[in-house]
This record gives C-alpha cells, sequence and structure tokens, in this order.
C-alpha cells in the first residue's frame, strides 16, 4: 500500500512506465492469439463499418408464420432402407424429373437416383473410402449423368466422381491431392458453368473431417474441372476466408462464391471463369449466422442461407436468408422461427438447402427441440421433441407466403435438402422411419 500513496515524482513516473508496458504487452498479445486478424486487410468492406463481429448470437427481429400446414400436398414420399443408412446431404431433380440424393454411411458415399413420377428406386451406388457431400446433374449427348463430389481416403482429399445415369457406373473417379497442405479438403458442391465446365467449391486445410457442415482452420478453394475426364483445369484458393459453402454463376459468366470465417462476418467472392479472383467482400452482420447454401434468381439476386443462434436455455435457432447484389450490396438480412408456435427458447430451427424461381425463395431445414426439460404439443402438429422437415416459402421482400411441415410416419425427421421443379419441390430428409437416419424423399405440390 504505502508504493500504491507515494506521491514522489519519481514513484509516479515509474508506475506511468509500468502501465504503458503493461497495455503494450495486452495489445501484443491479444494480436498473436487471433489468428484470423489478418485476414480482414484483403477483404473490401461493403461499407465502412468494421468487417468483424465477434457475437455468435443475434438479436431479432425473427419473423414467424402465423399458421403452417403439416403433410399437405404430398404426392408421393418414401424411405429407402435397404442397405448401409447415413447423413442425407444434397439431392438433386434433373431435367427428366427424375431425383438422386447422395449420403454417407461411415467411410463410403452412396447415391440413390428415384423415379420422380412415383418415387421408385432406379439404382443405388456405393463408392468405399470417400465421404460424399454434393451431387450435381451433367447432361450430355441427351443422357442425364451425375457428378458427386467430397472428399476421398484418410487425409481426406478433394474427390469427385461422374457417374452414368442410366445405370449408376463410374465414369471416371478423381482425387486431387497435389496441393501439399496439412489438414482436410473436400469439394462441397459442383455447378456446370454455361461454357460446359464443372465449378466445385469447398475447402482446403480445415481441421474437421467428415462432416459437411463448415469447418475452419483452412482457406476457401474453387475448381474448374473438365466434365470429360474429371482432369482439374485450375484452382482458386482464398486466404481471406474458411469454406467455399456453394458457387453460382451470373448471366454475365462471373462466378459467385459464399464463404465463412471463424466468429466473423460471411464474405462473398467473385471470380471469372479464368480463375482470377475481382474481389472479396465482406457481409455485415452476419457473424452469428451459420451459413448452409447460395442460391441465384434469374435477375442475378443472391439468396444466403444459414440459421443464427440467440441466446436463449434451449439453444434456439432461427432460419436465416440474405439477399445480394452481385456487386455485394446487401439489400436485407431476415430471420425465422416457430413453425408450430412452440416456445422460442427451445425450438432450433436449423436451415440447410436454399432454392428461387419465379415463386418465391424456399427455405429448407428441419425444426425440432434438443432440450429434456422441454416438450410440448398443440394439435395438430406432432410433439416439440419430433424433429420436422420445415419448408418455408418467401417473397423478394423477405415476406413469408407459406410455411409447410413434412414428417415420416410421426418420427425424427429432419429435411437436409429441397429443389424446386415448376409445380412442385422435392424434399431430401434425414428420418429415423423404419431405422435410424435412414433416407426419405418427398415430392410436394407448391
Amino acid at each position: 500500500m504505502k508504493e500504491r500513496t507515494n506521491n514522489s515524482l519519481i514513484t509516479r513516473t515509474k508506475n506511468i512506465l509500468f502501465l504503458c508496458i503493461l497495455c503494450l504487452y495486452i495489445s501484443c498479445s491479444d494480436d498473436a492469439e487471433d489468428s484470423y486478424a489478418d485476414t480482414d486487410s484483403e477483404i473490401e468492406n461493403t461499407d465502412n463499418s468494421d468487417n468483424t463481429d465477434s457475437t455468435s448470437d443475434y438479436s431479432g427481429p425473427t419473423l414467424l408464420p402465423s399458421s403452417s400446414n403439416f403433410n399437405q400436398r404430398i404426392v408421393w414420399e418414401k424411405v429407402y432402407t435397404d442397405g448401409s443408412a447415413g447423413k442425407v446431404n444434397r439431392g438433386v431433380v434433373d431435367s427428366e424429373g427424375n431425383a438422386a440424393v447422395v449420403f454417407m454411411p461411415e467411410n463410403e458415399s452412396r447415391i440413390h437416383k428415384v423415379s420422380g413420377t412415383d418415387g421408385t428406386l432406379l439404382w443405388s451406388k456405393t463408392i468405399s473410402n470417400t465421404v460424399g457431400f454434393g451431387i450435381a446433374e451433367f447432361k450430355e449427348n441427351n443422357r442425364v449423368d451425375y457428378i458427386v463430389s467430397g472428399g476421398s481416403g484418410s487425409t481426406q482429399e478433394r474427390w469427385a466422381a461422374r457417374l452414368n445415369g442410366n445405370t449408376g457406373a463410374v465414369i471416371w473417379n478423381k482425387t486431387y491431392d497435389n496441393d501439399n497442405t496439412t489438414g482436410v479438403d473436400g469439394i462441397r458442391m459442383i455447378t456446370v458453368g454455361t461454357d460446359g465446365y464443372l465449378y466445385a467449391a469447398g475447402f482446403i486445410g480445415a481441421d474437421e473431417a467428415n462432416t459437411i457442415f463448415v469447418v475452419h482452420g483452412g482457406k476457401a478453394l474453387l475448381q474448374k474441372i473438365d466434365p470429360s475426364n474429371g482432369n482439374e483445369i485450375w484452382t482458386h484458393t482464398n486466404n481471406a476466408t474458411d469454406y467455399a459453402l456453394a458457387v453460382v454463376q451470373a448471366s454475365d459468366e462471373m462466378l459467385y462464391y459464399a464463404s465463412a470465417r471463424y466468429e466473423s462476418n460471411a464474405t462473398l467472392t467473385q471470380v471469372g471463369t479464368d480463375g482470377i479472383e475481382n474481389w472479396t467482400k465482406s457481409l455485415d452482420n452476419t457473424a452469428a449466422i451459420i451459413l448452409a447454401d447460395l442460391t441465384i434468381a434469374d435477375d442475378d439476386t443472391l439468396y444466403l442461407g444459414g440459421h443464427a443462434g440467440r441466446e436463449t436455455d434451449g439453444e434456439a435457432f432461427d432460419y436465416s436468408c440474405v439477399k445480394i447484389d452481385t456487386n455485394g450490396n446487401i439489400a436485407w438480412i431476415k430471420h425465422y422461427a416457430n413453425p408450430r408456435g412452440y416456445s422460442m427458447s427451445y425450438i432450433r430451427n436449423e436451415l440447410y438447402g436454399i432454392d428461387v424461381d419465379a415463386d418465391g425463395i424456399y427455405l429448407f431445414g428441419g425444426s425440432g427441440d434438443e432440450s429434456e426439460s422441454y416438450s410440448q404439443r398443440f394439435s395438430p402438429y406432432l410433439s416439440s421433441d419430433v424433429w420436422n422437415g420445415w419448408v418455408l416459402a418467401i417473397d423478394t421482400d423477405g415476406d413469408i407466403l407459406k410455411s409447410d411441415l413434412y414428417c415420416h410416419e410421426d418420427v425424427n425427421t429432419a429435411t437436409e435438402y429441397g429443389c424446386l421443379t415448376e409445380d412442385a419441390f422435392f424434399i431430401f430428409n434425414d428420418t429415423d422411419a423404419y431405422g435410424d437416419t435412414e433416407v426419405g424423399i418427398m415430392k410436394v405440390l407448391k
């Protein structure tokens, strides 16, 4: 105490010097511990605000549907239980109206092709020692083929394969492991460009394997692939962001991919078909959103989907949608929750797919609660303990058009992806019907 009350000039000078050194030490320590801090200098802001945000939760407002339909307008539904079960990751409805889905039992990728008319299983293919994340249509010589993608091998390298759409036979199967990186790599999804080439979005050098969910510690990747043989034409990587969730192409042929960064705002990147990056921009006020998917409308408007957590007893999540133009400007960010009217503190609404057409923007995911201390039921819905697929349609202003819930056999069912057709949508579900984590598909009229 004596030293703290000493008023001598020498003592005060020493104290001031000590405080300066202490402040400098703390500042340097903070910089050293933040391994993502130096990425912001490479990213353009969409305005003059700070482009990082370490908040893990957002504070509303959250939009709620006034009512939700339950298991309405279903044309057909099927649960496929033959063979190994595994998490559904992505589906596609091809130009002939049939559907294909990729799912991932342990240490293998499985692909089902089913009839769009009645859901009959047409063929099934298993590819061992891979994790299947994405599936896309590739049509050539009047035949629909499928491109599947994900990771391969014990070190999880980037992987893609082309399957004959009539039989499921493998046309080519490629692993891309020439980047000499540590960590795990993956191709999350692939789109077909207007030039006929494949454009793959994913990551390299990440810190977690065997999951389609967002991983960090690496860098975003965009890759151009020759569809005839699977050869890599070029690979673009982005040190400023961790994971390219999805890639779309605009009418001017520019490619856009959305990326996640650890405890920071999402980013949008524009790249040419030559692999040259034009810019990466931070998307303000998106740090709380766990990204899932990106889609593009005919007018080149981008819609980014995911879900955001709220600080509640039940660790609630809400659907999130961000409307963006091709310059990276945000028109709006909106959040949606509670299709069954249960407690906002406990219901988790997790969005995993997004699609758009002239009828609206469709958000696909699941809704349920994980808390042992909460359970509620309002007729005609199932208990809050039972997860349901939730399909929410909104308009271009983000206003709710329609809310629909779906469930196989009144047991846990979560929609992992969805695709629109002219008059219907297909949903690809994880369900406990007739087993555990089985594949369920529904065709539903809009």
